[in-house]
């Protein structure tokens, strides 16, 4: 005890009270952790030695499957709220299926939609909109829920007269990924990552509700896996973030090891879809 705490008593108190606090905190982040968490690890993927992208088996695309992915990236930072993550690589997945119809048809590739068209594009549909996209005024606000995008993609592909499986699925697992990414398919991977009640701890971010909600939910597309470094190669419309809206940002590759998937995978957020969930478009024979 310091000659201040002994010379005054509440201040003793009070650090007494504040070192209680922060022990129940610590406790209750473990205890929430440990209702939250994946507890199913499993070692990478054997028998992978080179990259495996999840490329459409009839793209014209640079061989190069970084560069084909990376010219989809698109940043949620460039949308009107922070909530865009399911949003961004719904879109993403837009991009690539309208590319797809485009070269089964023979005809020229048009500029690929940004975030802030599409989302301007849901607002001025109105109530009609919520269908796909909670609206930004909305008190949620502005949020495209994975469900949500399993319609809006539906939708998109009858546009433009594909004929596309897109199925939400859950409890999956990691060989399942690695078949869909080897068929060519469009993969949305959703997950969560872990949050603190502590605004002391440096290593998770801080948010209580969302700390006792699970976790920060978010959405990424899943690019590849490099079976050489075992990571798991994703877009993620999170990272890299704008510092300045009015300038773009560099894309590039998102890149996990099979644990960090797992921890992020496989943390259930209660309003999210169940663990090891994913949106799987499958391009299928065209409707003429």
């Amino acid at each position: 005890m310091s000659n201040l705490e002994q010379d005054n008593p509440k201040v003793a108190g009070v650090s007494a009270q504040g070192q209680a606090r922060s022990k129940f905190i610590r406790w209750l982040d473990s205890f929430l952790d440990g209702v939250y968490r994946n507890r199913w690890y499993t070692l990478p993927p054997q028998g992978i030695a080179e990259k495996i992208w999840g490329m459409p088996q009839n793209s014209e695309n640079s061989p190069d499957g970084e560069a084909y992915f990376l010219h989809y990236f698109q940043s949620q930072g460039y949308g009107p709220t922070p909530n865009e993550c399911v949003t961004t690589s719904a879109l993403m997945s837009m991009n690539m299926l309208k590319d797809q119809a485009a070269l089964s048809k023979g005809q020229p590739f048009e500029p690929d939609r940004s975030i802030q068209e599409y989302i301007h594009h849901l607002e001025t549909l109105g109530l009609r909109g919520w269908v796909y996209r909670f609206s930004t005024k909305s008190p949620l606000p502005g949020m495209m829920t994975p469900w949500q995008a399993v319609w809006a993609l539906k939708g998109f592909a009858k546009s433009l007269k594909m004929s596309c499986l897109v199925q939400l699925s859950a409890h999956r697992k990691l060989v399942d990924l690695i078949k869909e990414l080897q068929t060519g398919n469009i993969i949305l991977i959703h997950g969560a990552w872990q949050m603190t009640l502590d605004p002391n701890n440096k290593n998770f971010g801080y948010n209580p509700l969302l700390a006792i909600l699970g976790g920060m939910p978010h959405t990424m597309l899943l690019a590849g896996y490099d079976g050489k470094s075992e990571r798991w190669l994703l877009l993620n419309p999170a990272d890299p973030w704008p510092a300045d809206k009015q300038k773009p940002v560099a894309p590039k590759i998102f890149k996990m090891t099979t644990k960090q998937l797992l921890d992020f995978w496989g943390r259930k957020f209660l309003f999210y879809p169940p663990r090891f969930a994913i949106t799987s478009i499958k391009l299928e024979t065209e409707r003429m």
